[in-house]
């Protein structure tokens, strides 16, 4: 079953992606059958595989889908706040830290910064289904154990990160030690999803609605970043060389 047109293939596509969503989130990855997301997203078993070879293209579909959003927002930061300050002189980036020309300066990164962290934050909650699926793939001996952490990428000193390679071209000192890929990592990213992933049970023990949670969690975040800030500085990680 081949569709004719553009519009109908993007929606059938889309319906069968976001039934899957649904269906590994009630009944987990192993539970769902073929049948039932076709069932659910109305369409025939024939199509899925028109644009699927199996379940586990699904998956493969949905974690690229959201890593390159993922990477869209993180590009759309470094555009519009860290480049124009490197290029205005702004901001200068030294292998331990972002050294800013004045004060203004400064807090006025940190505000961007803590706009761009509640953006990635909602950007998780809006998600959490499809993380909570690929949390569960990654902790089992397969396939997803490795794939999750293609999250890296954006993390690490290599060409294959858009965000360094950008960052790196207008600066050169630019550089990601070893320390701030593992901090940026375990203490950035993983609390990202671990909140987003446990959002919906927290609520449900009625310790916190769900916009008081959101707002501790970004308060939290804020001030983990500014004890980072030493003067005109935020100071990054780096190993210490031995002498």
């Amino acid at each position: 079953m081949k569709p004719s047109l553009q519009q109908p293939q993007e929606d059938a596509k889309k319906r069968i992606l976001d039934a899957a969503v649904k269906l590994f989130a009630k009944k987990g990855y192993d539970g769902t059958r073929v049948n039932e997301i076709a069932e659910a997203a109305n369409v025939t078993k024939g199509l899925i595989y028109y644009y699927f070879k199996s379940k586990e293209e699904i998956l493969d579909c949905l974690l690229h889908l959201l890593l390159e959003d993922f990477t869209a927002l993180a590009m759309e930061f470094v555009r519009n706040n860290i480049i124009p300050m490197i290029k205005s002189g702004e901001l200068d980036i030294e292998p331990d830290r972002l050294h800013f020309s004045n004060e203004e300066a400064i807090m006025g990164f940190l505000r961007n910064t803590y706009g761009y962290f509640e953006e990635a934050l909602d950007f998780a909650l809006k998600n959490r289904d499809i993380l909570r699926i690929l949390m569960l793939e990654s902790l089992k001996d397969g396939k997803y154990r490795r794939n999750i952490f293609q999250a890296l990428h954006l993390l690490k000193g290599e060409e294959e990160n858009p965000v360094y390679k950008t960052l790196a071209e207008v600066d050169r000192d630019f550089t990601y030690s070893d320390d701030l890929v593992c901090i940026r990592f375990f203490f950035s990213l993983v609390p990202l999803v671990s909140f987003a992933i446990y959002y919906d049970d927290f609520q449900k023990l009625n310790i916190l609605s769900g916009e008081e949670l959101r707002a501790s969690f970004l308060r939290s975040s804020q001030f983990v970043l500014n004890a980072m800030v030493s003067g005109r500085d935020i100071l990054l990680p780096k190993k210490e060389v031995e002498s």
